[in-house]
C-alpha cells in the first residue's frame, strides 16, 4: 500500500460516518471501523460477501431500491431510511463507482429523527389546544404560532414567524405593552393578566394572557411563550349578570302592576335597546299594548315612557318561533308591520332604520302573559343578547305575574274588608235595638218583669253584649286592614288604665273560679297614648287568659322603664306550643281548628291587639309553656310617637 493510500485509509477509519464500497455483484470490498459498529458485523464477516446475503431482510427495502437506482442511473442518491430490526434511522449518500460498483456514506440520525418527531408531535398537540400559543425569541421575533393563534388573531404562522410580532399582540403599543413584554422577556419573568389584543382585521378584544420564559438545557433564557384566551365571552357573561341583577332590583322594587311594567321598559331603554315594547295577552289571539318606550336619540322622541292602552291582535307574538325567543337580524317591512299597532308607530319604526329585533315571550310555564320586544337602530343583536333577553323576559314574567297576583289579592282583601265593615254596621244596628229594648224591659217598661222573665231577658242582654263585642272587634279589624283606624292621643295614669281593665274582667274570672291579681306601678306614672285602644288590647288579652284558663289565676301588671311601659298579662292556663306562638297572631287562626272546639271566638282578638300595639308605636310578645301558662307582654312608649286624629 502506497503512502497516499495509507493516509486515505487512516482518514476513512477515523471519520464518524459509516463508509463501505460494493462491487457490481453487491459484494463488500471495503468496510471502515464506524461501519462495523453501525452494521453490527466485523469486516471478516462482510468483506467479499454479498450484502443481500448478509442482510436478507433488506431485500426489496427502500435502501435496496435506492442503491440499485444509484447504480443503474449512475447518479448520486441521498435519502433517509428506517431499518429493522432496531428501528434505527440512517441518512445515506450513494455514489456510483467504476465498473458498476457503489461508494456509500451513511450516518445514524435516529436521535435527530426522534427529536424531529417529538417536535412535530408537540406542535400537533399545541395545535389541538383551544388556546393561542405563541413563542418568541429574545429579540421578540416569533418562532412558533399554533393554529389557535391563527384563528384568534387572524394571521397565519407563515405571515408572522420571523417577525417581531409582540407589537402585533398589543394594539398601537397600548399602555407601553410592548416595552413591558420585552422587559419581562429580558428578565425571564412570568406574568399573567388581561390585555387588549388586536386581530388582523383591526378589531380589538379582551384576552387573558400568561407569559412564561423558555429555558435551554443550560437554563439560559431563549425566549418566551405566551398563552392567550379570548375573554370576550366571559366579559359578556359578566355584563349579562350585571344587567340581570340591575333589572332584578328594578323589578323587585314594586308590586304595583303598572310600575312593574314601567320599570321593565325603563331598564331596557337605553341599556339594551332604542325601543322597547310590552304587549300583554288577553283572549285567544288578542293582546293589549301596555308599554312602549323610545330612546331620546331616535326620531327626537321624548325620553318619557308612556303606557298605551291599545287593544288589537297579538302581532308581536307572531314573530316568535314556536313560542320561543326570536332574533331577527334581517328586518323587513313585514317585520315592522308585525311590531306596529297603528300607522304612526309603523311610520316611526320605518324612519328609525331598525337594524335588529329581539322578541321574547313573557310566559309562566305554559301560561302566556305576553311578549317583550327590543328594537335596536345601532347594533346587531347576537346569540348572547338572545340568551340575555330570554332570561330577562323569564324574570320579568314572574315579576309581572306576582304584581298581577298582588293586585288581585289586594282587590280581594279590600272587598273582604269592605264586606266586613258593611256587614258589621248592618248587624250592629238591629243589635243595638235589641239591647235597647232589653234595657227597657229590665227597667220595668211597660210593666215589671217576673223573676223568671228577668233571668231570660238578662241572658238575652248578656248574649247581645257578647255579640256586640265580636262585631266591634271585626269593625276594628276591618278599619286596621284598610288603614282607616285613627289614633287619638291623651295623657292618662297607668294605674287608672289597669284598674278600669281589671274591673271589667275580674268578675268574669271570679265567676269561673279563677283568682285575679293586679300589680300597679310603684309610683304615679302616666302614659301618652290612645287610651281606648290600649284598654281594648288589655281586655282582649285578659279575655283570652280567662277563656283558656280552667284553674289557677289571672294576673295583670305594669312595669316602668325609662322610655316605655310594659303591661304583662299572666295566666296558668293551657299554654301555647312553640310552633303556634306566632301563628296565634294571625287573623281567624286558632290553635283548635276543629268544628267542635270547646272555646268560641272569631280568632281575630290577638291579631287586632298586635296591629293596635303597632299603631301605638309598640309591640306584643308572648312566652308560653304548654299546660303551665302564658305571659303576654305589651310594650308601649311613654310618649306618643305621633298624634293623629
Amino acid at each position: 500500500m502506497t503512502h497516499d493510500a495509507e493516509r486515505l485509509a487512516a482518514v476513512l477509519e477515523s471519520i464518524t460516518d459509516g463508509f463501505v464500497t460494493l462491487d457490481q455483484e453487491w459484494r463488500f470490498t471495503y468496510v471502515n471501523r464506524r461501519a462495523e459498529q453501525m452494521l453490527g458485523r466485523s469486516r471478516q464477516e462482510l468483506l467479499g460477501r454479498n450484502g443481500l446475503d448478509v442482510f436478507p431482510q433488506g431485500i426489496g427495502s427502500r435502501i435496496h431500491q435506492e442503491l440499485d437506482r444509484a447504480r443503474q442511473q449512475q447518479s448520486v442518491i441521498e435519502f433517509e431510511s428506517l431499518t429493522t430490526p432496531g428501528n434505527r434511522w440512517f441518512e445515506v449518500r450513494a455514489y456510483p463507482a467504476e465498473e458498476g460498483g457503489l461508494t456509500i456514506y451513511f450516518r445514524d440520525v435516529t436521535r435527530k429523527k426522534r427529536a424531529q418527531e417529538s417536535i412535530t408531535l408537540q406542535a400537533r398537540m399545541l395545535d389541538a389546544v383551544g388556546q393561542a400559543v405563541i413563542a418568541v425569541a429574545n429579540d421578540g421575533t416569533v418562532f412558533y404560532w399554533n393554529k389557535a393563534a391563527e384563528k384568534l388573531l387572524g394571521w397565519t404562522a407563515e405571515q408572522v414567524i420571523g417577525r417581531a410580532a409582540i407589537a402585533v399582540m398589543h394594539p398601537e403599543h397600548q399602555a407601553g405593552g410592548v416595552a413591558e413584554a420585552l422587559k419581562r422577556l429580558k428578565n425571564a419573568e412570568t406574568w399573567a393578566g388581561e390585555v387588549t389584543l388586536r386581530r388582523r382585521d383591526g378589531s380589538r378584544f379582551p384576552a387573558h394572557v400568561s407569559d412564561s420564559p423558555i429555558h435551554d438545557e443550560h437554563d439560559g433564557v431563549i425566549g418566551m411563550v405566551r398563552v392567550a384566551t379570548d375573554a370576550s365571552a366571559r366579559h359578556a357573561d359578566e355584563e349579562a349578570q350585571r344587567l340581570l341583577a340591575k333589572a332584578g332590583s328594578a323589578l323587585a322594587a314594586t308590586l304595583d302592576y303598572q310600575h312593574t311594567l314601567a320599570a321593565l321598559v325603563q331598564f331596557a331603554v337605553p341599556e339594551l335597546a332604542d325601543c322597547c315594547i310590552v304587549d300583554v295577552a288577553e283572549t285567544e289571539g288578542t293582546g293589549r299594548r301596555v308599554e312602549i318606550a323610545w330612546s331620546s336619540n331616535v326620531n327626537q322622541a321624548p325620553p318619557r315612557f308612556s303606557a298605551q292602552a291599545v287593544k288589537g291582535s297579538a302581532t308581536a307574538a307572531k314573530l316568535l318561533k314556536k313560542g320561543e325567543s326570536t332574533l331577527i337580524s334581517r328586518v323587513t317591512d313585514d317585520t315592522l308591520n308585525e311590531l306596529a299597532r297603528n300607522t304612526p308607530e309603523l311610520r316611526r319604526l320605518r324612519n328609525a332604520n331598525v337594524r335588529s329585533v329581539l322578541v321574547a315571550p313573557l310566559n309562566i310555564g305554559a301560561r302566556e302573559l305576553g311578549t317583550f320586544s327590543l328594537i335596536s337602530t345601532t347594533r346587531n343583536y347576537n346569540r348572547h343578547d338572545l340568551a340575555l333577553v330570554t332570561e330577562l323576559a323569564r324574570r320579568a314574567a314572574f315579576a309581572i305575574d306576582n304584581a298581577m297576583l298582588y293586585e288581585t289579592a289586594s282587590m280581594a282583601n279590600q272587598a273582604k274588608s269592605d264586606f266586613l265593615a258593611v256587614m258589621s254596621h248592618e248587624l250592629r244596628t238591629p243589635l243595638t235595638t235589641v239591647m235597647g229594648y232589653t234595657d227597657l224591659l229590665l227597667a220595668g217598661v211597660p210593666n215589671p218583669l217576673t223573676s223568671h222573665s228577668q233571668v231570660y231577658v238578662e241572658r238575652i242582654r248578656s248574649a247581645a253584649w257578647h255579640l256586640l263585642g265580636l262585631i266591634e272587634q271585626i269593625l276594628i279589624y276591618a278599619r286596621l286592614e284598610v288603614g282607616r283606624e285613627q289614633v287619638h292621643v291623651e295623657k292618662a295614669p297607668v294605674a287608672r288604665i289597669l284598674r278600669e281593665a281589671a274591673e271589667l274582667i275580674e268578675p268574669v274570672a271570679l265567676e269561673k273560679g279563677l283568682a285575679f291579681g293586679l300589680t300597679e306601678p310603684p309610683h304615679e306614672a302616666t302614659i301618652e297614648t290612645d287610651v281606648t285602644k290600649l284598654r281594648q288590647i288589655l281586655l282582649n288579652l285578659l279575655s283570652n287568659a280567662v277563656k283558656f284558663t280552667f284553674e289557677g289565676q289571672i294576673h295583670l301588671e305594669a312595669r316602668m322603664t325609662p322610655t316605655s311601659v310594659q303591661f304583662l298579662v299572666r295566666d296558668t292556663g293551657v299554654g301555647i306550643s312553640p310552633e303556634h306562638q306566632e301563628r296565634v297572631f294571625e287573623p281567624f287562626w286558632q290553635v283548635d281548628q276543629s268544628a267542635t272546639r270547646k272555646e268560641g271566638g272569631t280568632g281575630i282578638g290577638l291579631s287586632v291587639s298586635r296591629k293596635l300595639a303597632g299603631l301605638l308605636g309598640g309591640e306584643i310578645r308572648v312566652q308560653s309553656t304548654p299546660e303551665a301558662g302564658t305571659v303576654f307582654t305589651v310594650e308601649l312608649p311613654l310618649a306618643a310617637l305621633t298624634q293623629r286624629g
